[in-house]
């Protein structure tokens, strides 16, 4: 008996995770079903059920053989690529419409946006928050009752004052590990600007009870800085370098740009680094100039906050991690709640997994280096970084089982998983439109008006 190859072994998997995908065009399983697999005489292959991805062909002979073929396998009639396709959408942080608008461009068959919600609601959303969940419980379980560093800061979905969420993530700064994140909507507050300080609250009152916050980081913010030192006295709250010279260097740049204030400008990369030292040097006591620049640099809130400003632990990871988070969930993509949720839980695991990554060697030892020109110095400097080995994604898997287990399982009907769903979004907040008054549609069609229309 002639031994199976690796490949006829891998063709022959049965189980959603370890079986691959091909893109197949029409023809090619039209010439192959053309042949009765009985008598081997010719065969015509009609598609009789046409599911997403899945399809089923019915081949009848000349003979009247009758062969019944699916191009894969589904479970309680929900074919798995489907389940695995959005789940792979969430996972890569791609855009649903984009991708399935690429799908239809290629001329393959794949289901529609509605069923892509309907699947990301029941099953990968919940799959990825479960997933998250178990990582931080295994985080906090090894930390447990230890001194740790905590790193703050806030992330909105979109800028300026209309924000409709905000996440709140509390890191731990001498691990690059992240503890915590807390999602907030603007309508649990009393407005967006709010939402940063109450994730900060929901995150510490949630780490209390794990681990013994030694020193919290965290920007500026005038709320934060007076709930710190009201509410948490006994934690020392540090202030991120970083944000504090961003701060200067803005004022300054505004100061340069009044009437006359050209000479500012040379001194203000000086005077982000050299505070101290500019203001008492540069000798021009009793100048507009001096006057703008001591303004800022002897501010009555700077100066307040300049002894507190952290000395070894800043908070640059989590400004990566929020690039990651742009990566999942960008600015520009709306997203309801849960969707929200479970794309922050995928940045989250990515973070953890790739945070403390080991450089990048060729094959013969030398280290890998990128050249890169600082937009800033507008191509006059150039600069090298050591370049990370390739990103890892373990969690892919943990949340693709998660999946499987959930339609399996758990939620192997549509009906449950909704019912199961529903129990989860007792916790969520109420939608920003469900207190609004309901306008009929009809009416607004009869009373609309276009300024193209005469």
């Amino acid at each position: 008996m002639k031994k199976m190859t690796t490949r006829t072994t891998v063709l022959m998997q049965k189980q959603p995770l370890k079986q691959k995908q091909f893109l197949v065009s029409g023809s090619a399983p039209a010439e192959l079903l053309s042949v009765c697999r009985y008598c081997s005489s010719e065969a015509v292959p009609v598609i009789q059920v046409s599911r997403g991805t899945l399809i089923v062909t019915n081949s009848v002979c000349v003979n009247g053989h009758l062969s019944i073929w699916k191009s894969q396998s589904s479970y309680n009639s929900l074919p798995w690529s489907n389940l695995m396709t959005a789940t792979a959408i969430m996972l890569s942080g791609c855009n649903a419409t984009s991708v399935l608008r690429m799908f239809d461009h290629l001329s393959v068959q794949m289901f529609s946006m509605r069923t892509y919600n309907r699947l990301q609601s029941l099953y990968v959303s919940p799959a990825a928050t479960m997933a998250w969940d178990a990582e931080q419980s295994s985080l906090l379980d090894q930390l447990r009752g230890t001194d740790v560093i905590l790193g703050g800061d806030a992330r909105c979905d979109s800028p300026g004052y209309s924000a409709k969420y905000g996440s709140y993530t509390l890191m731990d700064l001498q691990t690059k590990k992240i503890l915590d994140f807390q999602l907030i909507q603007s309508n649990e507050v009393k407005g967006s600007t709010h939402m940063e300080l109450e994730g900060l609250k929901r995150a510490l009152g949630f780490l209390k009870d794990y681990v013994n916050i030694k020193e919290v980081v965290t920007d500026r913010h005038s709320s934060i800085k007076k709930y710190m030192r009201i509410s948490q006295g006994d934690k020392k709250h540090l202030f991120d370098v970083w944000h504090v010279s961003k701060g200067v260097l803005k004022k300054l740049e505004a100061a340069s740009k009044k009437s006359g204030g050209k000479d500012i400008r040379p001194w203000i990369k000086s005077i982000v680094n050299h505070i101290y030292w500019i203001s008492s040097s540069c000798g021009m006591d009793g100048s507009v100039l001096y006057k703008r620049m001591k303004a800022v640099v002897e501010s009555k809130f700077l100066l307040t906050d300049v002894p507190k400003l952290s000395p070894v632990y800043q908070t640059y990871a989590l400004e990566v991690f929020h690039s990651v988070v742009n990566n999942f969930a960008p600015k520009s993509t709306h997203f309801f709640y849960s969707s929200m949720l479970a794309r922050l839980c995928v940045a989250a695991l990515y973070y953890n997994e790739n945070c403390n990554r080991d450089r990048a060697f060729t094959k013969d030892g030398v280290q890998c280096f990128s050249l890169v020109y600082p937009k800033a110095k507008k191509g006059k400097e150039a600069v090298v970084k050591s370049r990370p080995s390739p990103a890892t994604y373990d969690y892919v898997l943990l949340i693709k089982q998660a999946v499987v287990s959930r339609r399996e399982h758990d939620c192997s009907s549509y009906s449950n998983a909704a019912g199961d769903v529903e129990i989860l979004q007792n916790h969520f907040p109420v939608s920003l439109t469900q207190t609004f008054e309901p306008f009929q549609k009809a009416d607004l069609i009869a009373r609309h008006r276009s300024r193209f229309q005469r």
